[in-house]
């Protein structure tokens, strides 16, 4: 217990100097390089002394345009969507008590990714902009959670079951999948139709100043409620009936829970498209790496694993084929793909997954 305790206490301080690390040199990467020096010293001069040095000519103003206003606000989108879709990942396999659970196999993304896309091509007299795309992913996100909650309980008699979830999840993937190319087929712009393929495959691209305030406050907000509830987590996750006998309302939470990571995983995907697998891999790395499965540990490690990872996962989307970009969605399923086979595996041996 007390070498649990010691990596737990040593994990926080080293992941959080690492991601500040990585957010540095990643922002360092890309077809115009600039030295990670550089970098720090544009960000201190921006951060506390007003952009002086800019003024000053201490370094080229395109080094400060590129740093500031372009890879700046990617990272810190790349920082807020790799937490949020790595909380959310450690959030639904403590609901449902299934190793594999997370918004892209469950179908939450491709909901979102539905209605994300009837925005951009069909778009509704409400809202505008980025905020009619986001309130259409969430509508979808929370219609796909509906449908996959509702068939999974059916399939499972009146209870939440591993693999009726699974296969309800799969289902409804299909589903809003065949949605989305359903509203390619209809619309009649070649350029919002390019934009939707090239946003189904995941990208970091679209982050802006003025967009990074909507996924910020999604997912600030739900690793705040996911922390703030991890006792409770703790307790679903020895099962619905001894939760309940612990005092826990188990259909209101789990379905409040899934509400909060609908929120936040369309917050994500009406700007970056889908990106799959990262809530997958995170919380069972960050068990893996900590030697607990205690949620009041796992959540925020994972928010943390999950940014740096996902950060990374950019660089190289931006920085493996010189001037084209790769996908970042391509990058995740890549990675991604074994480690759901290597679950499968694994828990179609009697083991259930949780320390993989």
């Amino acid at each position: 217990m007390k070498e649990i305790k010691l990596r737990e206490g040593l994990l926080f301080p080293i992941l959080i100097a690492f991601l500040l690390f990585s957010m540095v040199a990643v922002i360092s990467v890309g077809s115009a390089s600039i030295d990670m020096g550089t970098v720090y010293r544009i960000l201190v001069d921006q951060l506390f002394f007003q952009g002086k040095g800019t003024e000053a000519g201490l370094w080229e103003k395109s080094f400060y345009q590129i740093v500031w206003n372009i890879r700046l606000p990617r990272v810190l989108f790349g920082v807020c969507c790799g937490a949020g879709l790595s909380i959310c990942g450690a959030a639904m396999q403590a609901l449902v008590l299934n190793p594999i659970a997370e918004p892209y196999i469950l179908g939450v993304s491709s909901g979102a990714s539905a209605g994300a896309a009837w925005a951009l091509l069909m778009p509704i007299p409400f809202f505008r902009g980025q905020y009619q795309t986001t309130a259409m992913a969430l509508c979808g996100a929370l219609v796909a959670f509906a449908c996959v909650y509702s068939m999974a309980k059916i399939g499972g008699g009146g209870k939440i079951q591993p693999m009726t979830l699974l296969l309800s999840g799969t289902a409804v993937n299909a589903v809003m999948s065949a949605i989305t190319s359903l509203l390619i087929f209809l619309a009649k712009s070649p350029e919002s139709i390019s934009a939707v393929y090239n946003w189904q495959m995941g990208s970091l691209a679209a982050a802006q100043w003025n967009t990074l305030w909507i996924p910020a406050v999604g997912v600030l907000s739900g690793c705040i409620c996911f922390t703030w509830k991890s006792g409770t987590f703790n307790l679903m996750m020895m099962g619905d009936e001894d939760a309940a006998a612990m005092g826990v309302d188990v259909k209101n939470f789990r379905r409040w829970m899934f509400v909060v990571c609908a929120i936040i995983v369309a917050s994500l995907v009406s700007v970056t498209g889908i990106i799959g697998f990262v809530g997958l891999m995170v919380p069972h790395i960050v068990r893996l790496l900590s030697g607990t499965s205690n949620n009041k540990v796992i959540i925020p490690l994972s928010a943390i694993f999950g940014a740096t990872y996902l950060i990374w996962a950019d660089a190289a989307a931006r920085g493996l084929f010189g001037a084209a970009e790769l996908p970042l969605g391509i990058i995740t399923a890549f990675v991604g793909a074994p480690f759901f086979f290597y679950l499968m595996a694994a828990k179609s041996r009697g083991g259930n997954g949780r320390g993989a």
